[in-house]
C-alpha cells in the first residue's frame, strides 16, 4: 500500500464542518484554501461580471465568465466534500489557462490583469513541472491575444518579464510551503522514537485502503516492562528502535509498520495469505532474536494475527487481533495466536 496521501483521503479521514470551522480546514490544506478562494472569486467577481457582460451584449465574454464560475465552484465543492484536492486542483489549473485565453479572445486587455493571480495560483494547485508548463501557456496566450493592448515590443517585454517573475515567486513560495507541510506531517504521523507510523497514520492509511483484503498483526515485545525496570528507559528505547529497524528490514515494500504505543506495534500485510504471514513471522522472530538484545539476552515477541476480510471495517479486525492477545498471554510468550475469522469471512465460507 502506498504511503498516505491526504490530497485524496476519504471524507471520514478529514475534518468536517460542525466540528472544525472553514478557517481550520483551509489552514490545514493550502490547496483547499486556494480552491475555496477560487469559489469566492467566482461568486464575488465572475458572476456579477457575467451579468454586466450580458447587459453590454458581449455574449462570448458572458459565457466565458459563467463557465469559469461553474468550474471554480464545482471544483471547490467537490474538494470540500470528498477531500480530493488533487483532481480539483487540475480542473482549476486547466480552467485558469483556458479562462485567460478565452478572456484574451473576448475582452483583450482583461487577460493581462488575470495573468498574475492566475499564474500564482497554479503553483498551489498542480505539481511544479505542470505549473511551469501551464503558466507559460497562460503567459503566451495573454501576450498573443492582448498584443494590441501592450503598446508594442517594449510593453511585451515588460509583460513577459513581470509575469515570469510572478511565476518564479509562486514557485519559490509553493516549494517552501510544501517543504514545511511535509515536515509538519512527518512530526504528526510518525512515531518520534522509532520513525515508524503512529496510530494516527494507521487510521488514515487503513481508511484510505478501504475494505481491501489483508492481514493485521499486533506485535508485543515480551517482558518489556522488566527490561525498562532492570536496565532503564534508555535501554528500553534502544530496544524499541532496534526492533523497528529489524522489522522494516524483513517486511516487503507493500507492508506497513506502526507503533501503537509502549512496546506494541501493528503490521498491515496486504494480500497476506496465512502461510505467507506465518513464514514472515518466523523470519521476523529469528531476526529479532539474533539482532535485538537486552543485557546480552535475545528479545522475543508475541503476535496476534487477524485476517481482514473484504468489506470488514478495519477497526473490527484490529479488535479481533487485540482479543487474541489474551489467548496468547494465557498460553505463554514468544508465540503467535490467530484470531477467529470475522463475520464477513464466516458468511463467505
Amino acid at each position: 500500500m502506498p504511503p498516505f496521501d491526504d490530497r485524496r483521503a476519504p471524507p471520514s479521514a478529514l475534518p468536517t464542518g460542525g466540528v472544525h470551522t472553514l478557517w481550520q480546514r483551509v489552514r490545514g490544506d493550502y490547496t483547499l484554501g486556494v480552491l475555496v478562494l477560487g469559489f469566492v472569486v467566482a461568486v464575488v467577481w465572475l458572476l456579477p461580471f457575467a451579468l454586466y457582460r450580458a447587459w453590454q451584449g458581449n455574449w462570448l465574454a458572458m459565457a466565458n465568465d459563467l463557465v469559469l464560475s461553474a468550474l471554480l465552484s464545482g471544483a471547490a465543492g467537490y474538494a470540500w466534500r470528498s477531500g480530493d484536492t488533487r483532481r480539483a486542483g487540475w480542473v482549476v489549473g486547466l480552467a485558469i489557462v483556458g479562462g485567460i485565453w478565452a478572456i484574451g479572445w473576448a475582452a483583450r486587455f482583461a487577460a493581462l490583469f488575470w495573468i498574475y493571480p492566475g499564474v500564482l495560483m497554479l503553483f498551489f494547485l498542480v505539481p511544479p513541472a505542470a505549473a511551469i508548463v501551464l503558466g507559460l501557456a497562460a503567459i503566451a496566450g495573454a501576450a498573443a491575444l492582448s498584443w494590441g493592448e501592450l503598446g508594442g515590443h517594449e510593453g511585451l517585454l515588460f509583460f513577459i518579464f513581470t509575469a515570469s517573475l510572478t511565476a518564479l515567486l509562486g514557485y519559490v513560495v509553493a516549494q517552501q510551503a510544501q517543504q514545511h507541510i511535509r515536515g509538519w506531517r512527518k512530526l504528526s504521523l510518525l512515531d518520534p522514537l522509532t520513525g515508524v507510523g503512529n496510530r494516527r497514520l494507521l487510521e488514515l492509511e487503513l481508511a484510505q485502503a478501504g475494505g481491501a483484503l489483508g492481514t493485521l498483526v499486533v506485535v508485543d515485545l515480551d517482558h518489556f516492562k522488566a527490561i525498562n525496570d532492570r536496565l532503564g528507559h534508555d535501554e528500553g528505547d534502544a530496544v524499541l528502535r532496534r526492533f523497528a529497524d529489524v522489522t522494516r528490514g524483513v517486511l516487503r515494500k507493500s507492508d506497513r509498520l506502526y507503533r501503537l504505543g509502549g512496546e506494541e506495534f501493528v503490521l498491515w500485510l496486504p494480500q497476506g495469505e496465512p502461510q505467507a504471514v506465518q513464514a514472515l513471522l518466523q523470519r521476523l522472530r529469528a531476526r529479532v532474536a539474533e539482532d535485538v538484545q537486552a543485557d546480552q539476552q535475545p528479545v522475543t515477541f508475541s503476535a496476534w494475527v487477524a485476517v481482514h476480510a473484504v468489506g470488514e471495517p478495519w477497526q473490527a479486525c484490529l479488535a479481533r487481533a487485540d482479543a487474541a492477545l489474551y489467548d496468547a498471554k494465557r498460553t505463554g510468550r514468544d508465540r503467535a495466536a490467530w484470531a477467529p475469522p470475522g463475520p464477513a469471512m464466516v458468511a463467505r465460507s
